[in-house]
C-alpha cells in the first residue's frame, strides 16, 4: 500500500529523479503519484522540500493539476506526492492527434498559467518537456510536475541522479558559464523548444513566424528572451492568421445566406455562448453575430452546426447582448459553409473547443453557488469593521492630566482634569473592566505635551494595566507598567490610549476577508467547504483504534482513550481538509488535541502546525501540555506576555537560546583543541607554552611583549626571536618556522573562532537565522489575531494543518486570519457556550439595531442578529457527521455537576455527557453542612435589584453575602492549595463586588487564599478558564424578565467553570416562576437555568451563609 490508502494502478515509470505511476484509493478513485528520489527522511533537505509543496499546493490553475497531499512513502522508501488525475495523455504520446491550431491553443494555456504562478505566487517550472505537458479528449494542455525538478536538483542529496531533461532545459540550468536570469525566463525557453521540437516533428518547416517565435524564446541570453505577455500576444496572432490545415471547415446546415456570411465576417466575429448543460449527446449554443441572434446545436457525432431557430437581434435584444457579453470567439481561421451536400473529409472539430468552455461553466456556476453563501458572511463584517475602525478612532480613552505621582518603579497615578472635551467617568471605569482577569486585555498609553496626535514628535509609550479610579480625587492609577521612563513624563499633558494594535487587529480581519474574496489562500477547498460544509461527502473509515498511543499519565502509562475521543483523533488526521470537535466543560480537550499534535507528526514529522485560539490562556494550555510531553514549541506573542513556563519558548527567547548553545558548543570544542595543542608545544618546550598563552590572552601587544621578552631570556635556541617582536603576526611566523607544531595554523582557527563568537552574538530577530529556526520547529502557537502581526510577514507562513481551540467564541473575521494559512483544519470548540461578541462598544451596537431593521427579514429578533453563530457553529449544525465527534466524558466536574450540566445544556439535543468516577481528593472536601458540590445561597423575595444608566443590573444585598463567603472558606487549611473565582453576569455587579471585597476582605488580610488564586469577573471572561471553588451571582431578582440569564449558553459557561464546589447566590422562588424574554433558539420551553435550578435538591438550597459553615 502506498502511504497506507493507494494501490499502484498501471506500470511504475522511472524518469531521472523519480518513479512515477497512476495509483487508486478504496473507493477506485484515480490518482497521479510520484516519488522524489535522493531525499532522505527526517532530514534538512526533507523540511525544505515540505515547505516548498505546502507553497505549491496553494497554487491553483485549470492548467496545473492540483496536489492532493505529500508524505514520506514507506513501500519505496521515498517521499510521494500525489496528484490530481487528469484523464489524459503526454503531448509526446498525443503528438500525431494534435492540428497545430490546437497545438498553439494549448501552448497559450501553458504560456497564460506560467505567467499566473509566477506573478501570483513567484513559481516557474523548470523542467517543461513534451512529457510534462499532458492533453486530455478535449486538448486542454496541462502542466505536472510544476517546480519539483528545481527542488529535487535543489535538495537531492544523491548526486548522480539525471534532473533535467538536457534536450528542452535552458542552458544555464547546466551551463555555469551561462548568467543566470529569472527563473521564469528559463521556462520560456523551454516553452520555445518545445515549440521547436513539435514542429519537426510534424515536418513542418515553411512558417516564417514560427521560426521567429522560437528564437525569440530559446535566445541565449536569459535576459534577452521574449516575455510572456509579448509570448502570448505572438501566439495569438499567429493562431488567427495562419490556417495550417488549408482550410479549416465548419459545416452549418439550415442557416441561410445572410447568417452564413455574418459566420464568416472577420471583422465582427461571432460570439458563442455555449449552454453549460447538453441537449441529448449535443451541445446548445446562442450566437450573436453582427445583425442576427441565433439558437444552435452542435452535433457531436456529425461534427456539424446545426441552426435552430434565427431572428435579427432586435426581436432578441436582451438574450443577444447576454451572448455577446458570455460568449466567446473561435480565434481561429475558420470558414463556416452550409450543408448542400457536399462531403469534406478535413471538417474542423470543434468538440473539444465546446466542451472546455462547457467545463469551465460549470465548474465558475458551482464556484459561484458556493461563492454567495461566502460573501452573505463576508459583507456583514466587512461593514462591521469599518464600522468600528471609525467609533474606536472617536471614542478611544483620551484625558488631560494636571500631575502625576511615581508609586514604585513599575506603578504611576495621574491626577485627571475634569474635561468635557475628554474621556467619561464611565469610559475610565469601562476601560478598567477591560484590564482585568482573567483575560485582560493588553493596553499601550501615550503620554505627550500636547493633544494633536500630527505634532507628536516622538510620544513617549508605555504599556501597564488600569486597576483604579477614583472619582473624588480624580487620581487614575496603573500598575505593572513597562517603558516608564519617569524623567521624560510631561508634568502635566495628555494621556492617550493608543490605539494602533487595535486598528491593526481589525485590519488584519479585514486582510484575511480580503484574501478570501480573492482566493489568495493556502485551500480553497478549504474555505470553499468552510462556508458550504453539506457539500462535504462523508466516508466510512473502517479505523477504530489508534495504531499508537503518545500520551502518558503522571507514571508513565499509557493513557486509555474513549470510543470518542479516538474518533475526534482519527477524524483529525485522517479526514480532509475539515473535522470538527465538540469539547462540552472538562471533557479533555487540550488532551485530545495534544495527541493529535503527536500523531500528525508521527505520521509526518515535516509537518507544520498552528495552534491558535482567540485568547492567550487557550494557546498557552495547549502549548504547556506540549511542553511536558517535550514537543518543541515557538509561542509567539505581543505586549502581554505568556505564562512563566511558556517564556523561554518565545521567538525573542528561542533566538537568544540558539546563540547560547550555540556559543557554548563552540567554546566547549575550542577548549579540547587548545588544550590538545597546549600539550604538544608542552613537549617541546614548557617555556614556550608559556609564550603561546600570552599570545592567546586579550592583553593589548605592548604588554604582551613585554611579557614575552622577559621569557625569551630563559629559552635557549630563541635568541632569534627577540628580532620578530614587531607585531604579533611577524612573531607567529617566527615561531611557526622555528618550530614544528603548527603555532600559525592554531591562531588562525583562534581568529575564526573569535569571530565566529562574534557573529553568533550580532544575530538579532531580523537575520536569517531566524528564519531558520521558524522553519525547524515544527509547532508554532500564536491567539487568532497575532499571527498576523506585520513582524512576521517575512516568515510567509504556512501550514499543514491549524487547530483552533474555544473556535465558537471567535467570529468569523477573527477566525479567518489563521484559516487562510492552512491546509487542514481542525475546529475545536462547543457552541452550547459562549458565541462570538461582535462588539463591545455600545455605539457600534446602536448602529447593527439600526441595520438589524433592514435586515430583519433573516433573523427572528434582534437577539438572533446580534448573537450570530460562530463558523464553528456553521459547520458543525451543518457538516456530515462522518466529520465531526464530541467529547462525553466530564473529567473536571463533580458527578452532580456533570449531570445538571449534562441534562440542562446537552441532552435537549443529544449530546449528553457522562461523568467519569475521580479519587476523593479531586472532591472539595471541605467539612461543610451541605453534603453536596453544589450550593445554593437563597437571599429571599424581599430586595429587587436595580438597573443602572447603562442598562446592566445591580444587587447590593447578593454582593453583600460574597466577601462573606470567602472569609469562611479562607477558614478551611484545604483552601490554601485551591484557586477561587466570583462570576456575575452583569458589569454593574462586577463594580459593586470589587469595591465590597476591597472593602471588606483586603483590610481582614485573608490568611490562607491567596489574592493571586482569586478571579472576579463577568461570565465573558471565564470561558476556557477553570476554578477549584466558584461562586456565581445570579444578581436579577423582581424584574419582569429573567433577562441575561434567559441566555442559555453564557449560563452553561458560568456553572460550568468549577472544579470541586460550585455557590450560587439568588432570589431562588423569582427566578424559577419568572417569564424568560426569549427562548434563544433552545428547544427546551422552560429556560435551563430554570431547569437547572429546579433539578436541585433541597438540601443543597440554604438561606444563610450559617446553614453552610
Amino acid at each position: 500500500m502506498i502511504l497506507n490508502k493507494y494501490q499502484t494502478y498501471g506500470q511504475i515509470q522511472k524518469r531521472g529523479y523519480s518513479l512515477t505511476a497512476q495509483v487508486e484509493n478504496e473507493n477506485g478513485e484515480v490518482f497521479f503519484a510520484k516519488w522524489i528520489s535522493g531525499i532522505k527522511r527526517n532530514s534538512q533537505p526533507s523540511k525544505i522540500l515540505f515547505d516548498k509543496l505546502r507553497h505549491l499546493k496553494k497554487a491553483v490553475h485549470p492548467s496545473l493539476p492540483n496536489i492532493v497531499e505529500y508524505e514520506w512513502d514507506e513501500s519505496k522508501e521515498a517521499y510521494c506526492i500525489i496528484f490530481e488525475y487528469k484523464n489524459a495523455q503526454s503531448l509526446e504520446e498525443r503528438i500525431w492527434d494534435i492540428k497545430p491550431t490546437f497545438f498553439l491553443k494549448g501552448i497559450e494555456q501553458i504560456i497564460n498559467c506560467l505567467q499566473q504562478l509566477q506573478q501570483n505566487h513567484r513559481l516557474s517550472h523548470g523542467d517543461i518537456t513534451p512529457a510534462n505537458i499532458l492533453v486530455d479528449e478535449n486538448l486542454d494542455f496541462f502542466l505536472i510536475d510544476f517546480g519539483i525538478a528545481d527542488i529535487s536538483s535543489t535538495l537531492s542529496q544523491e548526486q548522480s541522479l539525471e534532473i533535467f531533461a538536457k534536450e528542452f532545459a535552458a542552458p544555464e540550468k547546466w551551463n555555469r558559464k551561462i548568467p543566470k536570469g529569472f527563473p521564469y525566463q528559463s521556462d520560456i525557453y523551454s516553452i520555445g523548444k518545445v515549440t521547436e521540437w513539435y514542429f519537426a516533428q510534424k515536418d513542418l518547416s515553411e512558417y516564417q513566424d514560427i521560426k521567429l517565435l522560437i528564437d525569440s524564446a530559446c535566445r541565449q541570453e536569459p535576459s534577452s528572451r521574449i516575455n510572456y505577455n509579448s509570448l502570448s500576444e505572438f501566439l495569438g496572432r499567429i493562431s488567427s492568421t495562419i490556417a495550417f490545415d488549408n482550410e479549416n471547415i465548419v459545416m452549418v446546415s439550415n442557416a441561410n445566406e445572410l447568417l452564413l456570411n455574418e459566420l464568416n465576417d472577420s471583422e465582427f466575429k461571432p460570439r458563442l455562448d455555449v449552454s453549460p448543460n447538453n441537449k441529448g449527446e449535443n451541445i446548445l449554443i446562442n450566437i450573436a453575430t453582427k445583425s442576427l441572434y441565433s439558437n444552435a446545436l452542435w452535433l457531436i457525432y456529425d461534427q456539424e452546426l446545426r441552426i435552430l431557430s434565427c431572428d435579427y437581434k432586435e426581436s432578441s435584444q436582451q438574450r443577444y447582448e447576454l451572448a455577446v457579453k458570455k460568449g466567446e470567439t473561435l480565434n481561429l481561421p475558420v470558414n463556416f459553409l452550409g450543408n448542400s451536400g457536399s462531403y469534406y473529409s478535413q471538417k474542423l472539430n470543434l468538440t473539444p473547443f465546446f466542451k472546455k468552455i462547457q467545463k469551465n461553466k460549470q465548474h465558475e456556476g458551482e464556484y459561484r453557488k458556493g461563492k454567495i453563501e461566502i460573501n452573505k458572511e463576508l459583507v456583514f463584517f466587512k461593514e462591521l469593521l469599518e464600522k468600528e475602525l471609525k467609533v474606536l478612532e472617536e471614542n478611544s480613552l483620551r484625558l488631560r492630566y494636571d500631575s502625576f505621582e511615581k508609586k514604585g518603579e513599575f506603578e504611576i497615578w495621574f491626577k485627571i482634569q475634569e474635561n468635557e472635551k475628554y474621556s467619561k467617568n464611565g469610559h475610565i471605569f469601562s476601560h478598567i473592566d477591560k484590564a482585568t482577569p482573567p483575560n485582560p486585555e493588553e493596553f499601550e498609553y501615550i503620554l505627550s505635551q500636547t493633544a494633536d496626535k500630527k505634532q507628536m514628535k516622538e510620544p513617549l509609550k508605555f504599556s501597564g494595566v488600569a486597576f483604579d479610579f477614583n472619582t473624588k480625587s480624580r487620581v487614575f492609577k496603573f500598575k505593572d507598567c513597562e517603558r516608564l521612563d519617569f524623567e521624560k513624563i510631561p508634568k502635566n499633558g495628555y494621556l492617550f490610549e493608543n490605539i494602533s494594535k487595535q486598528e491593526e487587529e481589525k485590519k488584519r480581519q479585514q486582510e484575511a476577508i480580503r484574501k478570501v474574496e480573492y482566493n489568495e489562500v493556502q485551500n480553497r477547498d478549504l474555505i470553499h467547504f468552510l462556508f458550504n460544509p453539506t457539500d462535504l461527502q462523508g466516508k466510512y473509515l473502517e479505523q477504530y483504534e489508534l495504531d499508537k498511543v503518545f500520551q502518558t499519565d503522571k507514571e508513565g502509562t499509557k493513557l486509555s482513550y474513549s470510543s470518542n475521543q479516538t474518533r475526534a483523533i482519527l477524524n483529525a488526521i485522517q479526514r480532509e481538509p475539515l473535522t470538527v470537535i465538540q469539547g462540552p466543560p472538562g471533557t479533555g480537550k487540550t488532551t485530545v488535541i495534544t495527541e493529535i499534535v503527536f500523531q500528525i507528526l508521527n505520521k509526518n514529522s515535516d509537518a507544520k502546525i498552528l495552534i491558535t485560539s482567540q485568547t492567550n490562556d487557550a494557546v498557552d494550555n495547549v502549548l504547556d501540555n506540549l511542553l511536558e510531553k517535550e514537543i518543541p514549541i515557538v509561542r509567539l506573542s505581543g505586549v502581554r506576555k505568556p505564562k512563566q513556563s511558556l517564556k523561554k519558548h518565545t521567538l525573542e527567547r528561542k533566538i537568544e537560546g540558539w546563540k547560547e548553545e550555540v556559543k557554548k558548543k563552540a567554546q566547549n570544542e575550542w577548549k579540547k583543541l587548545e588544550t590538545n595543542f597546549l600539550q604538544e608545544i608542552e613537549k617541546e618546550n614548557v617555556l614556550l607554552k608559556s609564550i603561546v598563552n600570552i599570545l592567546i590572552d586579550k592583553k593589548d601587544w605592548k604588554t604582551k611583549k613585554a611579557q614575552i621578552e622577559k621569557l625569551l631570556e630563559r629559552i635557549k635556541g630563541f635568541e632569534n626571536i627577540n628580532n620578530s617582536l614587531q607585531n604579533q603576526d611577524t612573531l607567529l611566523n617566527a615561531l611557526d618556522k622555528q618550530t614544528n607544531c603548527g603555532i600559525l595554523s592554531f591562531f588562525r582557527k583562534l581568529q575564526i573562532q573569535i569571530d565566529w563568537l562574534a557573529a553568533i552574538s550580532s544575530l538579532d530577530e531580523n537575520s536569517t537565522v531566524n528564519q531558520k529556526l521558524i522553519d525547524s520547529i515544527r509547532v508554532i502557537g500564536a491567539t487568532t489575531n497575532h499571527i498576523a502581526s506585520k513582524k512576521y510577514a517575512k516568515y510567509n507562513f504556512e501550514f499543514d494543518y491549524v487547530i483552533m481551540d474555544e473556535s465558537g467564541k471567535a467570529t468569523t473575521a477573527e477566525a479567518l486570519i489563521p484559516i487562510v494559512l492552512a491546509e487542514k483544519l481542525v475546529l475545536v470548540g462547543d457552541h452550547r457556550q459562549l458565541r462570538p461578541m461582535l462588539t463591545a462598544n455600545r455605539e457600534v451596537e446602536k448602529w447593527l439595531r439600526n441595520k438589524f431593521k433592514s435586515d430583519s427579514d433573516d433573523f427572528d429578533s434582534w437577539d438572533d442578529y446580534f448573537n450570530r453563530p460562530s463558523i464553528f457553529e456553521q459547520v458543525i449544525t451543518r457538516i456530515d457527521e462522518d466529520f465531526k465527534s464530541q467529547l462525553e466524558e466530564c473529567r473536571r466536574m463533580p458527578e452532580d455537576a456533570v449531570l445538571l450540566t449534562s441534562k440542562c445544556f446537552y441532552e435537549p439535543y443529544n449530546e449528553q455527557i457522562e461523568p467519569i468516577k475521580r479519587a476523593k481528593d479531586k472532591e472539595h472536601n471541605l467539612d461543610i453542612k451541605v453534603d453536596s458540590s453544589i450550593i445554593f445561597l437563597d437571599i429571599g423575595n424581599t430586595h429587587k435589584s436595580e438597573i443602572d444608566g447603562s442598562g446592566s443590573s445591580r444587587n447590593k444585598l447578593s454582593a453583600s453575602f460574597i466577601p462573606k463567603l470567602i472569609l469562611e472558606l479562607d477558614k478551611f487549611d484545604k483552601v490554601k492549595d485551591y484557586s477561587l473565582g466570583v462570576i456575575t453576569g452583569y458589569t454593574a455587579q462586577l463594580r459593586e463586588i470589587k469595591n465590597i471585597v476591597r472593602k471588606e476582605l483586603y483590610n481582614n488580610q485573608l490568611k490562607r487564599i491567596k489574592p493571586s488564586d482569586m478571579a472576579i469577573s463577568v461570565v465573558d471572561k471565564f470561558q476556557g478558564l477553570e476554578k477549584d471553588i466558584i461562586i456565581f451571582d445570579l444578581v436579577r431578582s423582581q424584574q419582569n424578565t429573567l433577562g441575561f440569564l434567559a441566555n442559555a449558553n453564557r449560563i452553561n459557561v458560568a456553572l460550568s467553570r468549577h472544579k470541586k464546589l460550585l455557590i450560587i447566590i439568588g432570589n431562588y422562588d423569582w427566578l424559577v416562576q419568572v417569564k424568560s424574554n426569549s427562548n434563544n433558539g433552545f428547544a427546551p420551553s422552560i429556560p435551563p437555568l430554570q431547569k437547572y435550578l429546579k433539578e436541585i435538591k433541597k438540601e443543597w438550597i440554604v438561606k444563610n451563609i450559617q446553614q453552610i459553615f
